[in-house]
């Protein structure tokens, strides 16, 4: 049952689910994932007319030569038959140009050419919606879809109202992307509240790696919060209050001035390194995805970067990048870590984390389809664009290649055959090591026959407690089967731990951050973690306050 409408001022107190701890206050500021198309709607005149249609027409060539650029890039990189899609969306472009109803909707509307536009697209959009068939749905996709990059161009701006996201708001949406949460960089977010997410979701681990307070699975959120409305968030606890009164807000503020004298105190320490009571070092290492993270990395003392994942420089790009643009983008990452060691993973795209230059052909279960190294070696173009990259920037400075997704041993044999060959063909000395992903249970325990093909390992807790309990990570209706601390799991991560031997060998995932888990990971072996780098201080400080073996009377 629907909750019943909150009164306007209030005070209400929901309580959900942590997704990323932190304490934040601000207005709430509400996104949709359609396009919003709310241009304002300026009358014309009739000797206008003509001049709008140009601007429509303009717009139209703008598109089509992103279109065109799309599958070229696309055909390069992945497949012909990938790149028909936008070579389809073109010729859709075309037909609807010469319908004449863009020119009709300004001659009857008198209206300016952002405002016809939206009206034809959203007529076209709903006449494919209204018909029944997975094939009309799909082209009622594609026109919102050409539709939206039209408008861009007509507007000059991107329609999404994320863009417009004023500083220190809280983010209000019904879904989150891990797209949404890369094109955060740079804004000063206060915090998200989300209605329904899973916790350990690709855009529940990229919240808490930028750290910005996240709280999700709130029932009756959107029919009690309006835009614009006061927000406390505790999303330790996974609690928000709206429409605080003079009295919570004081107690909420004198919370968050304790909380920011705790962090001061910790950053202190934390450029450190971090040895046990018992003199035993432990690498704490941060996982990134954006140059916006890199001075937070460097900030929180990161001894190096454990995983920096390069599908970032993918989300939310209208073209995938070329090699130069790849390696343009890694080099000024890189630059900051000249020193500290820099482990960067081949993309890994599928599930939740969609880019919207491709579509892949649907699959009934995309966790279990065409991910990481499969994908990879579906598209060997689509690798090799990293592989140069990768491999030009190792001329420069120290990295590692880090495979994603690694099940059997003849998988990371022939992703490591082609870089070994575009190694090769480049005539460079210098090679990066080269290291796979343990994500899997068959993979967790086939580490002696993985390790056979790599120079290190690196153990992703998440995925692995995905395929080990049987749970969608980014399905918050089975949220309490994702137990990435429970006993099976643990033993699992035991047996990698034994049978890498000497090999070095990263912990990361959510499971590395957890303070209360950081004693058992250390008893069971690892001494490498990776983590967001917010929590990289207090992990430290209790690693300082650890004893690895009994003292001794």
């Amino acid at each position: 049952m629907a909750a019943e409408p909150t009164p306007i001022g209030t005070t209400v107190k929901i309580t959900g689910s942590r997704i990323a701890p932190g304490l934040a206050m601000g207005s709430a500021w509400f996104v949709g994932h359609t396009p919003e198309w709310r241009h304002a709607v300026r009358r014309i005149e009739e000797h206008e007319v003509e001049a709008e249609l140009r601007r429509i027409q303009t717009a139209f060539d703008e598109t089509r030569a992103e279109l065109r650029e799309a599958a070229r890039r696309v055909e390069e990189q992945f497949s012909a038959e990938l790149a028909h899609i936008f070579r389809a969306h073109e010729m859709m472009l075309e037909g609807m140009l010469a319908s004449q109803e863009f020119r009709q909707e300004l001659q009857v509307s008198l209206i300016n050419a952002e405002a016809a536009a939206r009206r034809v697209f959203l007529r076209w959009q709903d006449k494919f919606r209204s018909l029944k068939g997975e094939n009309f749905q799909q082209r009622a996709d594609d026109i919102a879809d050409v539709g939206r990059k039209v408008l861009r161009h007509l507007e000059g701006e991107d329609t999404d109202r994320l863009k417009d996201l004023p500083a220190g708001s809280v983010l209000v949406l019904r879904r989150l992307l891990p797209s949404d949460v890369v094109s955060l960089s740079g804004r000063q977010v206060a915090a998200i509240v989300v209605e329904s997410l899973g916790q350990g979701s690709h855009a529940a681990l990229l919240a808490r790696e930028k750290s910005i307070p996240t709280v999700a699975n709130l029932p009756g959120l959107f029919e009690r919060l309006r835009d614009g409305d006061e927000l406390l968030v505790d999303a330790t606890h996974g609690e928000i209050v709206i429409a605080p009164d003079d009295d919570t807000r004081a107690e909420f503020q004198e919370r968050l001035r304790r909380r920011q004298a705790t962090l001061t105190y910790l950053i202190g320490a934390c450029h450190e390194p971090a040895h046990t009571l018992d003199g035993a070092l432990v690498t704490v290492e941060a996982n990134l995805g954006t140059y916006d993270d890199v001075a937070l990395a460097l900030d929180n003392g990161a001894d190096g970067v454990g995983l920096f994942r390069i599908e970032q420089l993918y989300l939310g790009r209208d073209l995938p990048p070329t090699r130069d643009e790849l390696f343009d983008a890694l080099r000024v990452i890189a630059t900051s870590f000249r020193d500290k060691p820099l482990t960067i993973r081949l993309l890994d795209i599928g599930g939740d984390k969609a880019v919207s230059f491709l579509t892949l052909p649907t699959e009934a279960n995309p966790a279990l389809g065409q991910r990481g190294v499969r994908l990879l070696l579906e598209y060997p173009q689509l690798a090799q664009t990293q592989i140069d990259a990768l491999l030009r920037l190792a001329q420069e400075q120290p990295v590692r290649v880090l495979v994603p997704m690694v099940t059997l041993e003849e998988d990371i044999e022939a992703i490591r055959k082609l870089f070994e060959a575009r190694s090769s063909e480049l005539g460079l000395r210098q090679r990066p090591a080269f290291g796979a992903m343990i994500e899997t249970p068959a993979a967790a325990l086939n580490v002696p026959a993985i390790a056979k093909h790599v120079d290190f390992l690196c153990v992703g807790t998440n995925d692995l407690t995905q395929y080990t309990f049987a749970v969608g990570r980014d399905d918050p209706t089975v949220s309490r089967y994702f137990l990435d601390s429970h006993a099976s799991l643990l033993r699992l991560l035991g047996i990698i731990v034994a049978d890498a031997g000497a090999m070095p060998l990263t912990l990361c995932g959510e499971l590395a951050g957890r303070e209360e888990m950081i004693p058992q990971l250390l008893a069971i072996g690892f001494r490498s973690l990776s983590l967001a780098p917010t929590l990289i201080p207090g992990t430290k400080e209790l690693i300082r306050s650890l004893r690895l073996t009994p003292a001794t009377a």
